[in-house]
């Protein structure tokens, strides 16, 4: 299988009006499927307000009252073309039970349990998704250890595999309507890849447009309850994301480089009270020296060691105050000149400080 989601020319106007891309040809509509799916995946509308996947045997005319432009429907082939301004792409195959795989063309992309992604052979575009209780539980404890010792699993630094609806797990407190719609064949409508039912296509538009909590997405794991739980008290799982983002990013295997907070740290005081945001600049050790490195910006800069501690005060506390307090201690210097270094750093380097963290070390994900 080829890459479906990785190394694509997207700058085509990919919200174009027509009932159906095929229209387009086959080429524009695989690359529109590709964006749309990968969309749908991940729970996250970036080029596309909504894409619903319909499933085999399901009712898909209803959805011809609600899907508008700027949304994309995935159909199963043979499917009469919806009407309207939403955007159609037919594929073929299946996304629901582990081990499906669904194509567009010849461009296919595999559905697999977390825990087995660890084991199996990644030959193509892949979505971990969490099908039960233990599958979630193994991903919590991979991000624990992961603080620990710096080691990640190897799936999740594959640039094959896709964790589905990520985006519930760094934000899960955050309410929206959803965006990735499931139309079953049994008549019901659920959140994405294996989440909640939210009603029936009976109801659908009122199914769609009634704000929900993002970990909806991942009812089929454990209860929302449950969830919301393990997630509060693991406040870095956004942070753990986004450094299996920077290995990936940076082509790193498992113990090629350290990576600040996930069992190193440039400044480990026993004084941090704070996490550094999710998406914060990481400090990275590398056989040149500790780097800072930006996954939103892909900005690289390599720093000198008394700059890298005034980085790792910064993000690792919960007020500037405090940071300068501790940049002052560890180089021997006036609050007012450790104060100066950590305000260049914050106007130079594009960090913040951090965020109260929950239970566990800033450094090693151990609970204190």
């Amino acid at each position: 299988m080829s890459v479906v989601w990785h190394r694509m020319n997207l700058g085509e106007n990919m919200q174009a009006s027509s009932i159906d891309a095929a229209t387009q040809g086959e080429a524009f509509a695989e690359r529109v499927g590709a964006r749309a799916l990968r969309e749908w995946i991940i729970g996250e509308p970036q080029t596309y307000t909504r894409v619903f996947l319909v499933e085999s045997g399901a009712n898909a005319a209803p959805i011809d009252e609600v899907a508008v432009e700027g949304d994309v429907v995935l159909l199963p082939d043979g499917s009469e073309p919806i009407r309207g301004a939403a955007t159609a792409v037919h594929y073929s195959g299946a996304l629901t039970e582990i081990g499906d795989e669904l194509f567009l063309g010849d461009r296919g992309v595999e559905l697999q349990d977390y825990v087995a992604a660890e084991f199996v052979q990644i030959i193509g575009p892949t979505a971990v998704c969490f099908p039960d209780a233990a599958s979630w539980q193994a991903f919590l404890d991979d991000a624990r250890l992961a603080r620990r010792t710096g080691v990640f699993p190897s799936a999740l630094l594959d640039p094959r595999v896709i964790l589905a609806h990520r985006g519930a797990l760094a934000n899960p407190q955050r309410i929206a309507t959803p965006s990735a719609i499931r139309v079953r064949a049994d008549g019901r409508v659920s959140v994405g890849v294996r989440g909640e039912v939210i009603g029936s296509i009976d109801d659908l538009r009122s199914a769609i447009t009634a704000p929900l909590p993002q970990i909806a997405a991942w009812a089929g794991a454990a209860s929302i309850t449950t969830i919301a739980a393990d997630l509060a008290d693991r406040d870095g799982v956004g942070r753990y994301l986004h450094a299996t983002d920077l290995m990936k990013m940076l082509r790193l295997a498992n113990g090629s480089a350290r990576i600040g907070g996930f069992g190193w740290s440039p400044l480990d005081d026993g004084r941090a009270d704070a996490e550094p945001l999710p998406a914060d600049p990481f400090l990275l050790e590398t056989p040149d020296g500790v780097v800072l490195a930006d996954v939103t910006t892909l900005r690289r800069q390599l720093l000198s060691p008394l700059t890298a501690t005034v980085v790792a005060a910064v993000q690792t506390s919960r007020s500037h105050e405090v940071a300068t307090e501790r940049v002052a201690r560890r180089l021997g210097m006036t609050a007012s000149a450790a104060g100066a270094l950590c305000r260049d750093a914050v106007s130079a380097l594009s960090i913040h400080v951090g965020r109260a963290a929950a239970r566990e070390s800033r450094t090693t994900g151990i609970a204190e």
